[in-house]
């Protein structure tokens, strides 16, 4: 799916990005998870875990996890919603790296 290989490209274009797939799945960490994803037949549900909660239209649902994390998840069918939600996962990236958001 070119939509998948595209946002791989993208976080692996972060830095120090290890991509952990298995089947349908896919992981996304440096010293800890910061986003996971499934692949879906019309559609990428990516899970980025952030320090706070975020209301964007984006987003289809918001979930608190641990008392640190927040997941947030997206549901990626173009590559114009691809581009929305890179900010934050270049801020959860930067979260589980230790970096500052």
């Amino acid at each position: 799916m070119r939509l998948y290989e595209s946002l791989e490209a993208r976080m692996r274009g972060l830095g120090d990005v290890e991509v952990v797939t298995r089947d349908r799945y896919a992981l996304f960490r440096t010293t800890r998870i910061f986003a996971d994803l499934t692949v879906m037949r019309d559609a990428l549900r990516v899970v980025i875990h952030l320090d706070r909660k975020v209301e964007a239209p984006c987003f289809v649902k918001v979930a608190d996890g641990t008392a640190k994390r927040v997941s947030h998840v997206a549901l990626v069918r173009s590559a114009a919603e691809l581009r929305a939600i890179m900010p934050w996962l270049r801020e959860a990236r930067g979260l589980a790296a230790g970096e500052d958001g």
